[in-house]
C-alpha cells in the first residue's frame, strides 16, 4: 500500500504592521508647512495616561462633608465632570495635523485645508482654568507641611504612596464610631486637589514624585486660588502634542501615550467645526452648569474610526 506524505503545516503569516515615523526627515519651517504631509498619515493607537478612575478613588476616602467641601472647591469643574473619556484618535490626527508656526504660545493644525490655531484663551474657555498674560513667577521652593504631616516627609512622596495611604484608610460609612485618619477636612481636601494637580492638570504617572512647589501652592488657599493653572496645564499640553510622537516607542510603532489633559482640545475642535459635532458630542442645554467651561457641556458620544477621520474630517473636501 502507498503510503502519502503529509504535508507540513505551514508558518503563520506574520502580520504586517506599518512602521510609523517618530520624526519628520526634513523640520518645516515657513508657517503653514506640515511636518506630516497628508498622503503619509498613518493609523496608531494613542493612549492618555491618566488616572480614569481616580474620582472613584477619592470617593472611598471621603466623608460626605469632605466630599461636598472638594465639589465646591478651586476646583470644582473636575469634580463635575461625569468621565475623562475623549477620542484619541481625534487627538492622533490632530498631531499629525500640525504645522509650523512661529508663534511659541499656541499650536496650529491644517484641517478642512484650513490652518486653525489653538491657543491660551481658547483653552481657558473649553477648561476654566485661571490664566494670565503676564509671565508665570516661579513659585519659591519651600516645604509642604501636608505631605510631610502624613507622609513624614515633604520632598520624595509619590503619588503611589498617596493612593496607598487612602487605600488602606477608606472611609467606612457603615461605622457611626468612624474617625477620618486626617486631622481635619482641610487637610483631606488638600491632599485631594494635590492629585488633582497631579493626575488631571500634569498627568503624571503612577510612580512620579509629587512636586513639592505645586503641594505648597494647594495648600495655601488664597494662593491656589490665585495661581494661573491654565498656563502650566497648557503649556505642557501643547509640549506633549507637540514632541507626542518624538518619544513614541521603537518596539512598538503603532502605539504611544499622549501626556497632559487632551479633553479640552477635543471640545474645542467640535466647537471650531459645530457640523460634525453632533455624532459623537452633544451639547446638553439642561446641564445646569454655565457657559464655561465647555468641556462640562457635552457627553461623551463616541469616536470616530481613523479612516472616518482622515478622509472626511481633515481633508480639503470637508466642510469649513
Amino acid at each position: 500500500m502507498a503510503s502519502t506524505k503529509s504535508k507540513e503545516p505551514k508558518d503563520p503569516k506574520t502580520p504586517r504592521i506599518r512602521k510609523a515615523p517618530s520624526v519628520p526627515v526634513v523640520i518645516p519651517t515657513k508657517p503653514g508647512e506640515r511636518y506630516y504631509e497628508f498622503r503619509d498619515w498613518f493609523n496608531c493607537r494613542a493612549y492618555w495616561k491618566g488616572n480614569h478612575n481616580f474620582k472613584g478613588l477619592i470617593a472611598t476616602f471621603l466623608t460626605p462633608a469632605q466630599q461636598e467641601k472638594l465639589n465646591n472647591g478651586t476646583f470644582w469643574h473636575i469634580m463635575a465632570m461625569k468621565n475623562f473619556h475623549c477620542s484619541m484618535k481625534l487627538v492622533h490626527c490632530l498631531i499629525l495635523s500640525r504645522v509650523f508656526t512661529n508663534n511659541r504660545n499656541s499650536i496650529n493644525f491644517k484641517i478642512f485645508g484650513c490652518d486653525v490655531s489653538f491657543n491660551l484663551e481658547d483653552f481657558h474657555i473649553m477648561y476654566d482654568l485661571r490664566i494670565t498674560t503676564h509671565n508665570v513667577e516661579k513659585s519659591i521652593k519651600r516645604e509642604s507641611k501636608i505631605l510631610k504631616r502624613y507622609f513624614g516627609k515633604s520632598k520624595g512622596v509619590t503619588l503611589k504612596d498617596i493612593q496607598e495611604y487612602m487605600m488602606r484608610n477608606q472611609n467606612k460609612n457603615d461605622d457611626v464610631n468612624f474617625k477620618h485618619v486626617c486631622e481635619s477636612d482641610e487637610d483631606v481636601v488638600k491632599i485631594m486637589e494635590i492629585l488633582i494637580v497631579e493626575f488631571v492638570f500634569f498627568e503624571r504617572k503612577h510612580e512620579s514624585t509629587v512636586l513639592e512647589e505645586y503641594a505648597t501652592i494647594v495648600e495655601d488657599g488664597e494662593a491656589c486660588l490665585n495661581y494661573p493653572w491654565g498656563n502650566a496645564s497648557y503649556e505642557k499640553l501643547i509640549t506633549s502634542m507637540k514632541h507626542a510622537l518624538d518619544t513614541k516607542d521603537k518596539n512598538n510603532p503603532t502605539e504611544y501615550t499622549v501626556g497632559e489633559f487632551p479633553y479640552p482640545l477635543y471640545v474645542w475642535f467640535y466647537e471650531r467645526f459645530p457640523d460634525i459635532q453632533d455624532k459623537y458630542l452633544k451639547d446638553d442645554d439642561y446641564l445646569d452648569v454655565p457657559q464655561v467651561p465647555r468641556m462640562l457641556r457635552y457627553p461623551y458620544l463616541g469616536e470616530p474610526k481613523f479612516k472616518e477621520l482622515h478622509a472626511d474630517y481633515f481633508s480639503n473636501n470637508g466642510v469649513n
